[in-house]
C-alpha cells in the first residue's frame, strides 16, 4: 500500500484528543451525607490519587475513528504488482559462420549461452530458429563453405530491434566483418541490449575474372584473389586446351566447353565467356563534365593494354556499345533504359549534381586510400541496391543494382581532382576492370573486411523501464472513509448505552 498525500498521516496524532480527556475525567458517585458527617468540612479532592482508564473499549473506538480519518487523508492507494515478464534471450548468427571453420573458436561461448537459457537463430530476415540437434552436427564439425545470401545485416538490425525492445531482453549477434554482407547506409544506433560481436576471417579466395582469345592456341586468364585485407588480379598465359593453372594458393582447375571457361579453386566455382571481340564503350557527357571523360579514356586505355583485348571508345551514342557512361544531369533516355532492360548494357550514372563537401577516403585494391572531396546530392542508394566502393565513414560512393537483363550503376562523386584524387591513381584502371568485366559470383568471393568503426552503429539506444500503468492501482479513500463511518456508529451506540447506566 502507498499513499499519495503521506503527509496527512501527521493527522493521526488526534488520537492523543480522547486519550487526554478520558484521563482528566474521572467519573465522581453521587454523596450522601450520614449523620454528624454533614458537619465536617469536605476535604480537598485528589483528582490524581486514583488515575484510571474508564470505558476502554469506547476510547479505542473513538482512537481507530481518528486513526482511520488520518489514513483516508493520506489517499491510500493499493499498486498491484505486476508480474516480471521474462526477457527474451537470443543468439543470432550468420550464416556465413554456420557454413566456416572461423565458427570454431565461437563454440564454447555459445554453449555457454545456451546453457543460461538462450535460443540459437540464424541472422537472417525470419531469424530461423537452429535444433539442438542442428547445432551440434555444425559445431561438431566446422566446413568452409560459399554462402549464397541476399541478407543485409545492417537492415536486419531494425528487424531484432523489435524482437528485443524491452530492457530485460538480451541478444547476442555474431556475424563476420566481411564487407559483402553490409549494404547501403550504416543505421545511426543500435539497441543498448544488443550485443554484437564482429569475427574476422582469414579465408582466401581465389577466382577467374577474365579469359581473352589471344591466340587461336592460347588465352590470356586474368584471375583474382580476395583477403579480408583486399582483392588483387594477375594474369596468366596459358594453352588454350589447358586443364589446370599452378596458383600461389594451389591449383585452379579449368573446364572449357564451347565459349565459357569453368574454373574451381576449393568451395569457389566461376564461370566467364571467354572474350574475342574487343568492348564497347560510349562515354556520353555534356560540357561540364569534359574533364571526368578524360580520365575515364586514360583509365580504359591501360586496362586495354594490360588485358590485350581492344577497348573502344566512342563519345557519340553507340547502340551496340557494352558500357554506357552517362555523365549529365539530364534524364536517362528511356530508349537507352530500354537498351538495358533487354539487351543487358551496363549503365553507368555520374550526374555531377550538386556538390556536397565531404571529408572521406576510399580503400583502394593495393591497400592505398584516395581522397574524396565532394558527393553529389543523390540520395543515397536504396536497400535493394549493392555498395562496391565505400568510404571511410561507410558513406556509399559507388553502387550497382539490377535492372532486367542489365545493370545501373550509380557513382556520387567523380575522378576529376575536384572531386577525388581517384583519377590520379594508378589503382583506377584496377578499380574499373573487374565492374568493366563483371564475374556474376564475385559478391561471393569478396572476402575483404569492414573496419570496426565502419560496422559498428556508433551509438547505442538505451531503454527506458516502463512506467507501472494507472489501472493497476486501487484507490482506498472509500474503504477508509466507510470503516470511520462504521466505527463512528458503533461509538456513539456504545456511548448511549454507557450514558443510561
Amino acid at each position: 500500500m502507498a499513499f499519495l498525500a503521506p503527509y496527512w498521516l501527521l493527522a493521526a496524532s488526534a488520537v492523543l484528543i480522547p486519550i487526554t480527556i478520558h484521563l482528566w475525567n474521572k467519573r465522581q458517585g453521587k454523596t450522601v451525607k450520614v449523620g454528624s458527617l454533614r458537619w465536617l468540612e469536605a476535604a480537598a479532592s485528589k483528582r490524581w490519587s486514583r488515575v484510571k482508564l474508564n470505558q476502554l473499549w469506547l476510547l479505542l473506538l473513538r482512537c481507530a475513528i481518528l486513526l482511520l480519518l488520518a489514513v483516508a487523508l493520506a489517499q491510500p492507494v493499493w499498486v498491484q504488482q505486476e508480474q516480471k515478464v521474462a526477457g527474451r534471450k537470443a543468439v543470432y548468427i550468420g550464416e556465413e559462420l554456420l557454413y566456416s571453420s572461423s565458427l570454431k573458436p565461437l563454440v564454447p561461448s555459445i554453449n555457454s549461452l545456451l546453457r543460461q537459457g538462450y535460443t540459437l537463430h540464424t541472422y537472417t530476415p525470419d531469424f530461423k530458429e537452429i535444433s539442438t540437434e542442428q547445432w551440434k552436427k555444425l559445431s561438431d564439425s566446422p566446413l568452409d563453405s560459399i554462402v549464397r545470401t541476399n541478407s543485409n545485416y545492417w537492415s536486419l538490425l531494425a528487424a531484432l530491434a523489435e524482437k528485443h525492445k524491452y530492457q530485460q531482453d538480451s541478444a547476442w549477434l555474431f556475424t563476420s566483418d566481411q564487407q559483402r554482407f553490409f549494404r547501403g547506409a550504416r543505421p545511426a544506433s543500435m539497441l543498448g541490449n544488443v550485443r554484437w560481436v564482429p569475427l574476422a576471417s582469414e579465408a582466401s579466395a581465389d577466382w577467374l575474372q577474365l579469359a581473352v582469345q589471344s591466340a587461336p592456341d592460347s588465352l590470356l586468364l586474368f584471375l583474382g584473389n580476395s583477403t579480408r585485407e583486399g582483392s588483387t588480379y594477375t594474369h596468366h598465359r596459358t594453352a588454350a586446351s589447358a586443364r589446370s593453372v599452378s596458383l600461389r594458393t594451389g591449383v585452379m582447375q579449368l573446364q572449357k566447353r564451347g565459349d565459357t571457361l569453368q574454373a574451381m579453386v576449393g568451395p569457389y566455382i566461376s564461370k566467364v565467356k571467354i572474350q574475342k571481340k574487343p568492348l564497347q564503350v560510349s562515354l556520353l557527357a555534356n560540357e561540364a563534365q569534359q574533364e571526368e571523360v578524360k580520365h575515364l579514356q586514360a583509365a580504359l586505355g591501360a586496362i586495354s593494354s594490360y588485358t590485350g583485348l581492344p577497348v573502344q571508345v566512342t563519345t557519340q551514342p553507340d547502340s551496340l556499345a557494352d558500357w554506357v557512361f552517362w555523365l549529365q544531369e539530364e534524364m536517362v533516355p528511356e530508349s537507352l533504359m530500354q537498351r538495358v532492360a533487354q539487351e543487358g548494357t551496363t549503365l553507368w550514372l555520374q550526374p555531377g549534381a550538386t556538390p556536397i563537401a565531404t571529408q572521406t577516403r576510399m580503400a583502394t585494391p593495393t591497400g592505398a586510400t584516395a581522397r574524396i572531396h565532394l558527393l553529389n546530392s543523390l540520395p543515397a542508394p536504396g536497400e535493394e541496391a549493392r555498395t562496391i566502393w565505400a568510404g571511410m565513414n561507410s558513406d556509399p560512393l559507388l553502387s550497382v543494382r539490377p535492372y532486367g537483363k542489365g545493370n545501373v550503376y550509380q557513382f556520387r562523386s567523380g575522378f576529376s581532382p575536384t572531386w577525388s584524387e581517384l583519377g590520379q591513381s594508378p589503382q583506377l584502371p584496377e578499380l574499373l576492370l573487374p565492374l568493366l568485366f563483371a564475374q556474376p559470383e564475385v559478391g561471393f568471393h569478396d572476402l575483404r573486411a569492414l573496419d570496426e568503426q565502419q560496422l559498428l552503429p556508433s551509438r547505442r539506444t538505451t531503454l527506458a523501464a516502463p512506467a507501472t500503468p494507472a489501472a493497476k492501482r486501487q484507490h482506498l479513500l472509500p474503504w477508509f472513509v466507510l470503516a470511520a463511518f462504521v466505527l463512528f456508529l458503533t461509538e456513539r451506540i456504545n456511548a448511549g448505552r454507557r450514558s443510561k447506566e
